[in-house]
């Protein structure tokens, strides 16, 4: 059977959404989805397995919901002649793995090694990858907590936070991850948001870190603020300004290497740490001279 004998119309009714749960509901690509369904129809096909007088819905669950939405009961499928493991198989392996996030590649993954007993070798070498690989991608998913899985499939929550951000907090304190995760279902950060406010936290004194948590989005219009004041105040204080700024901190410094330099500069330092001493040290008083002489240049 060619593969347009393999293509119909087939009634929303009989079809079986199974892994739904597998799928990340973005409102943002739905509504694109959406979009183009209302001008030019359905372009391209579910993919539907044959599970006897029902369809397994393999891939297209976006494109399910996008034509409920315009008000279809039919959908266009490809009917593929693969067992359903086999199906999932494919849905990995192929092109469209590039359209699947990460999570959504452990979601089916998680699907193959319970409901199919499938090894991690076995996954592996049918997608072309290592068991270290499909592993990894088995553990984000077991690793994060419920509320950031749901929040993730629900499209509130982005997988790249959950992947770069929540799960490396979860494993260092469940309690700030789940509290930071109710804080951003209600307030989204962006990412660029998200991955300064966890610098942050991994740099704070506990005391700290508990008010970064329990309102994320006060902290990154507290830190907006200050970057706005200072960069005022570069404004207003011109070069000049940065100039006077910069070699105070250059003889604040000079001054910490003074009063720690006896603890530096002893009879038993090796002959290889004094040279690279005597080199820095020649480097600085250079540069000191230099910027002297322009100095003096310039007046």
């Amino acid at each position: 059977m060619n593969i347009q004998n393999r293509v119909k119309k087939i009634d929303f009714h009989l079809l079986d959404l199974r892994y739904s749960h597998t799928r990340i509901r973005s409102d943002k690509v739905l509504a694109k989805i959406r979009n183009s369904i209302e001008a030019y129809g359905q372009l391209v096909p579910v993919v539907v397995t044959v599970e006897q007088d029902r369809f397994v819905l393999i891939d297209g669950y976006l494109r399910i919901a996008a034509l409920k939405a315009c008000g279809h009961d039919v959908v266009t499928a490809q009917i593929i002649p693969d067992k359903e493991p086999d199906a999932l198989i494919s849905l990995l392996a192929n092109n469209r793995i590039q359209s699947l996030e990460i999570i959504e590649q452990a979601a089916l993954i998680q699907e193959l090694r319970h409901r199919f007993s499938y090894s991690f070798e076995q996954i592996g070498q049918r997608i072309g990858h290592d068991r270290s690989w499909v592993k990894r991608r088995l553990d984000l998913l077991e690793s994060l907590p419920e509320e950031v899985r749901q929040g993730v499939m629900d499209g509130k929550l982005s997988a790249w936070s959950a992947n770069r951000v929540l799960v490396p907090l979860a494993r260092a304190n469940m309690k700030d991850c789940l509290t930071l995760t109710k804080k951003l279902l209600v307030t989204p950060l962006s990412t660029r948001e998200l991955l300064c406010l966890f610098d942050h936290y991994g740099k704070s004194t506990r005391k700290i870190r508990d008010r970064i948590v329990a309102d994320p989005g006060l902290f990154i219009k507290t830190l907006q603020e200050k970057e706005q004041q200072q960069a005022a105040r570069q404004i207003q204080d011109g070069p000049e300004g940065k100039w006077f700024k910069d070699i105070g901190i250059i003889c604040h410094i000079l001054d910490r290497l003074q009063k720690t330099s006896a603890s530096m500069f002893f009879p038993t330092l090796d002959s290889q740490q004094r040279q690279r001493c005597r080199t820095w040290l020649c480097r600085a008083e250079k540069t000191i001279v230099e910027l002297k002489h322009q100095a003096e240049r310039e007046s």
